[in-house]
């Protein structure tokens, strides 16, 4: 497998990022790239857990709108 590169351009970077991304899920074993994203995903939602802020309160923090989804 090639390695990650990074070039100055940053479109660039993110095209050669989406093509190594893509070429390692295909040439990796589902299990071990479903294990990789299993642990990524839960630590982002442990880690949001002990967040200060609400969405509201982050989104207002950073300038932008935020709207409540009604159903």
């Amino acid at each position: 497998m090639e390695k990650l590169k990074v070039s100055k351009d940053n479109n660039q970077s993110r095209m050669h990022f989406v093509n190594y991304w893509a070429n390692y899920i295909r040439s990796t074993p589902d299990w071990k790239w479903g294990e990789q994203q299993n642990l990524l995903i839960n630590s982002m939602m442990h880690s949001g857990k002990f967040y200060p802020f609400s969405a509201k309160q982050y989104l207002k923090l950073k300038g932008e709108k935020y709207s409540e989804l009604r159903t």
